[in-house]
């Protein structure tokens, strides 16, 4: 999705738009997830750090999608969006370390 709307970007505003749209729409699932594990008190006994980043940095890419998305941050302009994809990316990484520490694929 980030990729798709990355290639749209130079193609029109309005598709990137509608594909950075799209990409948000498939998180919403994902989303609602993390927080029934939250609410059932999902906790890594090690690596806590990991999880405390991910949780933290998600936490701050929503706040960003909500200002983008909804179009209420008047000034935003590219470097603001580029911290929010480096955001995104480095939450997505870090839940796919979340995801591999709790099978016990990382020890």
């Amino acid at each position: 999705m980030l990729i798709y709307a990355i290639k749209q970007k130079t193609e029109g505003i309005d598709k990137h738009a509608r594909g950075a749209s799209l990409a948000v729409y498939t998180i919403i699932p994902t989303i609602l997830f993390m927080f029934y594990s939250i609410s059932q008190g999902f906790q890594l006994a090690s690596y806590g750090i990991v999880l405390i980043l991910h949780r933290l940095l998600g936490s701050i890419v929503i706040l960003f999608i909500i200002l983008f998305v909804t179009n209420r941050w008047r000034f935003k302009k590219k470097v603001h969006m580029d911290i929010a994809t480096g955001c995104w990316a480095i939450t997505l990484l870090l839940g796919i370390a979340v995801y591999l520490i709790s099978f016990g694929y990382i020890s």
